[in-house]
């Protein structure tokens, strides 16, 4: 979108921007423009900002899927000022305060590494170390302990950009002040609050915000997702409960949505198999696959597995850290800078992130040695050792090889994708050093970049959007967007205590929903949830359409 394109109300959030330092509040729906219209702002600040020492602007957001959008549609509006505006995740960020500044906050002179969770179920939670949920209150507390601190980065950015505002708790609200000393603009929709089980967030502590702001600017409804307006008039309607309205019997007729009614859950991959051909056919090239709980997610990676169906999974960057950390542990044991327990005990904590239950499973707790380990499986990690040893006296490519390879070969019927997600990665750290002989020192620079890469696959980046097809569950679906998607419904799909009017998992409903700009695709089994449970009376519609 070029700059002449933005309406009435765009250019109002970006002069506001250029020409005073109100602290401003965009409210828009999902598609409407507000992160195009925060980086047009982003740039207009820049612009006429030359010889102010703060000429910078940071773009905050949640979710690393987020930062990818607005990075791939950025290059256009930023064009000239790419080393002027910083897009990064709130956890992201305060990972780096705390690396250059944590001594001022008693983390000492080294940067404390970062558990995943999986490491905690399975070994214990380590006091010494950092874990994901420490990093946004370290990094407050920096700035709180240390003025000093507070003043330097307070000058650093002219311009606080804070995408989903509404989704912010206590905690990351007061970061987000004592960041923007200058002009904060705040991105927002109460109708995509979809994080309440967070504490801190709730519809008050959003009017609370709205209250603080100086000023604020709703954006024209109109989705530049979808400009006809259909899907998000759909998804709007099924927030409201209102599935009789116009606008899903519109969506029904023009098969904008497509309602697959009474399914055996037997029968899920074929389905699916045959609902992306057909998707493909009509021109959709991006498929977005929802589901509602990590459970229903790992279930149906297993099943479109067994069914020979390409896709990516979304939101497991504790699996692919761990898959890396577990190739290099092999590597390491080839050379004796490992142990057999070293190489076992790497391969449950993959198991364990891969999975994500409550509790650890039990055969990550076996490769422990806290439960008995099947023998085939034993023999299996063996053989893999021993191919290791052997390989020694080879390159860091013949090691990478079996390390790579190794998870199929053990003989646990589950977390294939993950694995070979990684592998692609991993082999990519190794190419340069692939044809270097197996030593420890050669070894030694290669642990040290899988290390750096572990981190920022948990923190920084998600490797895991390369793919045409991508399967998540509905709190991840925030910050992206496919031709188009597919929600499957479960016969034992839990939504929690709400009732009627399902006033949170209906605005989950919304955000899952509007996530489309093409094509709907809804799967009911015989006795859906109440959540969904009106669809089903649309089934004499859809008939007759």
């Amino acid at each position: 979108m070029n700059f002449e394109d933005l309406d009435c109300r765009q250019h109002q959030v970006v002069d506001a921007v250029i020409h005073s330092d109100d602290s401003l509040l965009v409210l828009g729906g999902p598609g409407t423009g507000k992160t195009t219209t925060a980086l047009w702002s982003a740039r207009a600040f820049l612009e006429n900002s030359k010889g102010n020492l703060s000429r910078r602007a940071l773009f905050l957001t949640f979710s690393r899927s987020a930062v990818s959008q607005i990075m791939a549609r950025s290059p256009g509006v930023i064009s000239g000022y790419e080393d002027k505006v910083e897009v990064t995740t709130f956890h992201s960020l305060a990972y780096r305060l705390i690396g250059s500044f944590g001594r001022y906050a008693g983390y000492g002179a080294t940067l404390p590494s970062v558990q995943t969770e999986a490491r905690g179920k399975l070994l214990g939670y380590d006091n010494s170390k950092l874990q994901y949920n420490d990093l946004v209150p370290g990094a407050l507390a920096i700035l709180e302990r240390s003025p000093h601190v507070a003043q330097i980065l307070g000058k650093r950015w002219g311009l606080v950009i804070c995408d989903e505002a509404q989704d912010t708790n206590e905690i990351q609200w007061d970061f987000l002040l004592r960041l923007a000393s200058r002009k904060l603009l705040l991105l927002g929709d109460p109708n995509q609050m979809i994080y309440t089980f967070i504490p801190g967030v709730s519809p008050e502590r959003f009017r609370k915000m709205r209250e603080w702001a100086d000023r604020e600017i709703e954006l024209n409804p109109r989705s530049h997702r979808d400009p006809s307006g259909a899907i998000p008039a759909l998804a709007e309607a099924v927030r409201q409960r209102q599935f009789q309205n116009d606008a899903v019997l519109n969506a029904l007729r023009d098969k904008r949505l497509i309602i697959h009614f009474d399914t055996d859950e037997a029968d899920v991959p074929d389905l699916l198999s045959d609902i992306i051909k057909t998707l493909r056919q009509r021109g959709s090239r991006d498929v977005g696959i929802f589901v509602h709980s990590n459970a229903a997610v790992a279930e149906l990676a297993k099943q479109l597995d067994e069914a020979g169906i390409n896709y990516v999974l979304i939101g497991i960057p504790e699996a692919y850290s761990e898959a890396l950390g577990s190739m290099a542990a092999q590597c390491a044991f080839a050379l004796g800078l490992a142990s057999d327990e070293d190489v076992r005990r790497s391969l449950g904590l993959f198991l364990t992130a891969s999975l994500r239950r409550a509790k650890a499973p039990l055969m990550a707790r076996a490769l422990i040695g806290e439960a008995p380990l099947p023998e085939l499986v034993d023999q299996a990690v063996q053989r893999l050792e021993d191919s290791l040893m052997e390989a020694s006296q080879g390159t860091i490519g013949d090691l990478a090889e079996i390390a790579t390879k190794s998870w199929e070969g053990i003989g646990i019927q589950s977390s294939y994708r993950p694995w070979r997600n990684a592998s692609a990665h991993f082999i990519r750290l190794v190419r340069p050093i692939q044809h270097v002989s197996a030593s420890a020192e050669s070894l030694g620079k290669l642990l040290e970049v899988v290390e750096r890469s572990q981190v920022e696959a948990l923190i920084d980046r998600d490797y895991s959007e390369q793919g045409r097809i991508k399967l998540m569950n509905y709190h991840q679906t925030k910050g992206r967007e496919a031709d188009a998607v597919v929600h499957l419904f479960r016969q034992d799909d839990y939504f929690g205590r709400e009732r009627e009017p399902y006033e949170g998992t209906s605005r989950l409903l919304n955000v899952a929903i509007s996530r489309g700009k093409q094509q709907v695709v809804i799967i009911l089994p015989s006795s859906p949830h109440p959540l969904v449970e009106p669809f089903v009376a649309l089934k004499g519609y859809q008939t007759h359409y």
